[in-house]
């Protein structure tokens, strides 16, 4: 028992770090000090240090040995590998999504990207858009391929926080994904595929020309 709710207060604190992160509360950068981070949530430095490791494993954070561990940052050529590789996996997995989508998977596809057009533009606005691709690509049923997006969508949106200018665009990115969705529920996996294709490179271009 006592394990079982050690576990969950790691969970929690885990949680909680990875959402500042991903928010932005924490840029890129940031040292995470075991010793400040544990009065901050009042808890001893052992569930501070496993809440880090956890993050590591997750390429969020790089631990420093003794101390604590400092948020991702990427330079610019290593944030362009990472959506390069985004290009190739999305691209791919939304190819086979389009053609195994039945019409439930096209109405809760439709959900979130009705619910993301509500969060575009807010804070938080990341979790609705991740929501929206993330139903887009589930019919191909393909969760190890789902799960290195993941990965690379978190790397990315680390950097996206810090730049406001992305949400003054958000007309723009509305409209791809509605383009998006209207392909990929037609069944058109090609164009599917090549407009969000083409939705990730100005995300990038937009991104990388806003970097130091």
């Amino acid at each position: 028992m006592y394990t079982q709710q050690k576990n969950r207060r790691n969970m929690t604190l885990t949680e909680t770090l990875r959402h500042e992160i991903l928010t932005g509360r924490l840029p890129p950068g940031t040292l995470l000090l075991q010793t400040e981070l544990a009065a901050r949530h009042g808890v001893s430095r052992i569930p501070v240090r496993d809440a880090l490791q956890r993050l590591a494993a997750d390429r969020l954070v790089t631990v420093i040995p003794g101390k604590g561990a400092q948020v991702v940052a990427l330079t610019h050529a290593e944030l362009a590998e990472v959506f390069d590789l985004r290009l190739l996996l999305e691209g791919d997995l939304i190819h086979h999504a389009a053609r195994a989508a039945t019409p439930e998977d096209h109405a809760e596809a439709l959900y979130q990207l009705r619910k993301s057009d509500l969060e575009a533009g807010r804070p938080g606005w990341v979790a609705g858009d991740w929501d929206f691709h993330r139903a887009l690509y589930a019919p191909a049923r393909r969760p190890r391929h789902l799960a290195l997006i993941a990965e690379l969508r978190d790397t990315c949106a680390i950097h996206a926080a810090r730049y406001d200018s992305l949400t003054s665009e958000t007309a723009r990115w509305l409209a791809d994904h509605q383009a998006i969705y209207d392909a990929w529920a037609q069944g058109q996996a090609t164009v599917a595929a090549a407009l969000l294709t083409q939705h990730l490179q100005d995300a990038r271009d937009h991104l990388l020309a806003r970097m130091p």
